[in-house]
């Protein structure tokens, strides 16, 4: 924890470096301006796809074209999409038999025309600035994808709730130390850049895993380049809102991270980024282990206030404490509203028994080598944002 802090810090003190040095520059420089492709993979989105696209349209950057990319929808999606914007010329609809997300987002890369593909999920509302912030961080030729602010859009329950807190804490401690490290092994597809050039150098979206994006960041950080992650591109999306749903979705997660890392392991053995071989990928794999555990925490936490075990009582105050202190300080760098902190002691102890479920759930099915699909999820349309 402490050296995600360390990390945290220095990368809170080079992008304000960075930030007055742009600004009184400005003057002196051209503004970086690419084309830039947004590539929205769609199946059966009918709920969610229209104020999707709707925020893109508002997008303060100019050069831009918008890509649906229906992979065989079988509702309303993509009459929707020819009836609602069919008069606006940067918005082109591609039609394609049932492939998965990684062959719609292939096919919206070999359509495209721009230098930088920018992807965004069915279900996400980007902010008037977020294209701009991201496309921004391409001036270093060195950048080969950028990483956005994935925020919550539908905060209407517990359970959603408790994954607000999960996003905030995650982008504004390790979002930020791995990028320092230039280390970030997971870009979101659903609010992330990529220069194409480099997709195509190092072999496009692959669907061997669950997690598509993944497997391609890991393969562009073995291939040298940088990833960045900005917290002022920001775009809100839908999670789920009931447990079904929850489980789905951190199962494909899960799996699919286990998958990613798994399918490149002698390349992150081989690989010369020393972060992510001996810090970054290990960080993760410790992560699965902790998933693992942690319910031993809370049983210890029981038996302790039964049979008054001081010591036990004491480390696991000190645990609950440390876990609260990293959140605080999560939501004061992202500068959010912290009263959703009320709810931490409970969303640890109900997220550790979810969250070991899901795990213990991945390496069962790892272990036996079933086959695992893609699931979808139940779209609402509840995200309240509106750019």
């Amino acid at each position: 924890m402490f050296v995600i802090f360390f990390f945290v810090s220095r990368q809170i003190r080079r992008k304000k470096i960075i930030r007055e040095y742009r600004r009184f520059n400005d003057k002196f420089t051209c503004d970086y301006r690419p084309f830039v492709s947004v590539i929205i993979p769609v199946f059966n989105e009918e709920v969610v796809i229209r104020r999707t696209i709707k925020s893109i349209l508002k997008s303060n950057y100019p050069l831009i074209e918008i890509l649906v990319v229906d992979d065989g929808s079988t509702d309303s999606t993509a009459s929707i999409i020819r009836k609602e914007f069919a008069k606006y010329r940067k918005v082109h609809f591609i039609r394609k038999r049932n492939g998965g997300k990684s062959s719609a987002l292939n096919v919206g890369i070999d359509y495209a025309i721009g230098d930088i593909i920018v992807t965004i999920d069915a279900d996400t509302v980007f902010k008037k600035s977020t294209i701009s912030h991201l496309v921004k961080q391409f001036s270093d030729p060195r950048v080969a994808a950028v990483a956005g602010n994935c925020k919550v859009g539908n905060i209407c329950n517990p359970l959603t709730i408790w994954q607000h807190i999960e996003y905030v804490t995650s982008n504004n401690l390790d979002k930020r130390a791995f990028e320092e490290m230039n280390a970030i092994a997971v870009v979101p597809g659903s609010n992330s850049a990529w220069r194409k050039s480099v997709i195509k150098k190092v072999g496009y979206f692959e669907d061997d895993t669950l997690a598509e994006d993944t497997d391609l960041t890991i393969r562009i950080l073995n291939a040298g380049y940088k990833i960045i992650y900005d917290h002022r591109a920001v775009s809100y999306e839908e999670v789920p809102e009931n447990l079904k749903d929850f489980l789905k979705q951190r199962f494909r997660w899960s799996f699919g991270i286990l998958q990613a890392i798994w399918k490149n392991r002698k390349q992150i053995r081989n690989s010369k980024n020393k972060v992510l071989k001996y810090f970054a990928i290990p960080s993760i794999l410790y992560n699965y282990l902790l998933f693992l555990t942690m319910p031993i925490i809370d049983i210890m936490f029981i038996w302790a206030l039964i049979h008054g075990a001081v010591g036990i009582y004491v480390f696991a105050l000190l645990f609950y404490l440390a876990d609260f202190l990293n959140s605080y300080i999560a939501f004061k760098v992202g500068k959010e509203n912290t009263k959703p902190l009320y709810w931490i002691i409970v969303q640890r102890i109900a997220y550790r028994v979810l969250l070991a479920y899901i795990t213990w759930k991945t390496f069962y099915y790892a272990f036996k080598g079933k086959r695992v699909g893609w699931s979808t999820i139940k779209r609402t349309g509840n995200n309240t944002f509106k750019p």
